[in-house]
């Protein structure tokens, strides 16, 4: 029997609680031998059963410096507490210093989730108020990720491109880091085809800077010069949410606000997919719109020519052009572009927490 420390103190909402909480819930239902230490930053997160155990660490939380004096001082000795076998940190930075088990020292393995400091799409200034947020990630907790990536025996990408940055800037030998595609859930959505002469778009995202709203919004505009206005373009926040962006929006654009998932999926149905941003590790609206077998008219990136590859209904524009955005909408509402057949499929043979699993007790 071995001991497992799974430590994730920063996930609290949106894509990184699903993971940690799919995670916890795989263990539950398929790893029944060995004894697992999930450490969180709030109660409630995820239920305790059996030889699943929850220990919340609230304090690390409550600031960054509370996190780095936890990452760089108190957390290997918190940790060498339980005489884990393996630690495995889905928060992209791992406690420094050796981690004592019960036959020497515990081995690291590193989930990195975070593109900021790999990708060179655009460089964040800490001047821009608005950009802020943005540089902190990319200019300073970076390194602290590249540190970890360094000091831990194995870190896991969702993807190849960033397999391929994370060893050209950190050095590390390439066969100590894995790509894990993860799993996408096929709900059985399947495209309809947009009925009526009214075409719908959809762009599923949160208000973040490099999602890229602005480019849509600008691409409408350019439709709507030329007449162009029989179609909807829906965002799933509120125009509230988008402080940053410029001009009048135009009354193509529909603010739906949050939509719980299995709705953003049913909308896949009649709708066809905007991806505009430049900057993620996988892109999960690409490979959940591939599954439905939708149009997806997406920014011309690594991660999303990677996720996209081999599918006959992606096609791909300037990140920055909004002209070359719209060109590709007009062509779809005026039927030049149609959805054909296509094998959608994206995922892997095996359950991606599975592989991590298999990873993790070798």
């Amino acid at each position: 029997m071995k001991k497992i420390v799974v430590i994730d103190t920063a996930a609290s909402k949106t894509g990184a609680l699903s993971v940690l909480q799919d995670f916890a819930d795989y263990i539950r239902k398929n790893e029944h031998e060995n004894e697992w230490y999930f450490i969180t930053g709030a109660e409630g997160l995820i239920e305790e059963t059996g030889n699943l155990h929850v220990i919340v660490l609230s304090d690390v939380k409550e600031s960054r410096m509370k996190r780095l004096h936890f990452d760089h001082f108190s957390g290997a000795k918190f940790l060498s507490r339980f005489e884990p076998d393996v630690v495995f940190s889905l928060q992209n930075t791992m406690p420094a210093g050796k981690i004592k088990s019960r036959n020497g020292y515990a081995k690291k393995i590193l989930y990195v989730h975070q593109p900021l400091g790999f990708q060179n799409a655009k460089r964040f200034s800490f001047l821009k108020k608005e950009e802020r947020h943005y540089a902190v990630y990319q200019h300073l907790i970076s390194n602290e990720i590249d540190g970890a990536i360094k000091a831990s025996d194995k870190t896991i990408v969702q993807t190849e491109w960033m397999r391929d940055a994370v060893v050209k800037k950190t050095g590390v030998d390439k066969r100590k880091v894995l790509k894990i595609l993860p799993d996408v859930e096929d709900t059985g959505v399947r495209f309809k085809g947009n009925p009526g002469g009214f075409t719908k778009f959809i762009f599923p995202s949160g208000a973040i800077l490099y999602k890229n709203h602005q480019l849509i919004v600008d691409a409408v505009k350019l439709l709507n010069r030329q007449g162009i206005v029989n179609f909807e373009v829906k965002f799933t926040l509120e125009r509230k949410d988008l402080g940053w962006l410029k001009g009048m929006i135009p009354p193509n654009i529909y603010f739906a606000g949050s939509m719980p998932r299995e709705e953003v999926l049913a909308e896949y149905e009649d709708s066809v997919l905007l991806f505009p941003s430049y900057i993620e590790t996988f892109g999960v609206p690409l490979a959940e719109a591939r599954k439905s077998g939708t149009i997806v008219l997406a920014a011309n990136t690594p991660f999303a020519r990677e996720v996209l590859k081999g599918y006959d209904n992606a096609y791909f524009f300037s990140r920055f052009a909004p002209r070359t955005l719209a060109v590709l909408m007009k062509r779809v509402i005026e039927g030049d572009i149609t959805a054909e057949p296509a094998e959608a499929a994206i995922g892997t043979e095996e359950n991606a927490y599975g592989k991590i699993v298999r990873e993790l007790l070798k």
